[in-house]
């Protein structure tokens, strides 16, 4: 099952996967309203396309009673993010760029058997982390940001624009960006607001299963009629 966020992307992993002989895709459903449709088909396999990956929609499908294996695809290559994902049960890890569409279904395959299949940047942030001496908890919570930067970023999540940040921290406006784009660059975020949601979900323990139940069948970002036939 093909869960995202992106109607183009679900719809073409949805295709590119159907072709292939002996691998069935029961559908695909945006990230909001999967969960039900998870518990209803119980695929093998789930492939999340998620950027930045959200740790608590990982949670939730590896607490799933008939335990899915779980793909992670994410256009995100920032360190903790990526460790992250594999913390909260992503077995595992692609980053768009860095793998063939081709080799996708043996990934799908691999992965039913148990097996993880990791793109270049998550291999270079597990070393990363070894040598580091980091616990997996401080990784979970500590993107890495510098004191300033978590600073700025209170701010930012208060609502407080570069030009408001700069008076009150007495720099200038240009540092302020600076540290921004750092922040984003660390968050896996693509500006302010995406920035703010990720900053609190990592301060946060997610509740529930962090997805909403889907109403019938228009969960489905595509009709059944669309769906190869059962399987993963």
């Amino acid at each position: 099952m093909i869960i995202g966020d992106n109607p183009v992307l679900r719809i073409g992993l949805h295709s590119l996967l159907c072709s292939v002989p002996m691998l069935d895709v029961v559908g695909n459903a945006a990230i909001g309203h999967s969960m039900g449709e998870v518990r209803r088909h119980e695929p093998d396999v789930v492939l999340l396309d998620s950027s930045p990956p959200s740790t608590a929609n990982i949670s939730a499908l590896a607490r799933v009673r008939h335990n899915p294996r779980i793909v992670v695809v994410t256009a995100v290559e920032e360190p903790q993010a990526l460790i992250q994902a594999l913390m909260a049960g992503a077995l595992s890890c692609l980053v768009y760029g860095h793998f063939e569409p081709e080799a996708l279904a043996d990934v799908v395959f691999a992965a039913e058997r148990g097996e993880s299949r990791l793109s270049q940047p998550v291999v270079n942030a597990l070393v990363r982390w070894l040598h580091e001496g980091r616990t997996p908890e401080s990784w979970r919570h500590d993107p890495g940001l510098t004191p300033r930067e978590v600073e700025i970023l209170e701010l930012i999540a208060a609502g407080l624009t570069n030009r408001q940040i700069a008076r009150r921290l007495v720099i200038s406006e240009k540092t302020v960006k600076n540290h921004a784009h750092q922040i984003y660059k660390r968050l896996g975020a693509d500006g302010r607001d995406h920035a703010t949601v990720r900053w609190r979900e990592l301060n946060s323990a997610p509740s529930g299963d962090g997805f909403d139940e889907p109403e019938g069948d228009a969960a489905s970002g595509m009709p059944s009629g669309n769906s190869c036939p059962a399987g993963s």
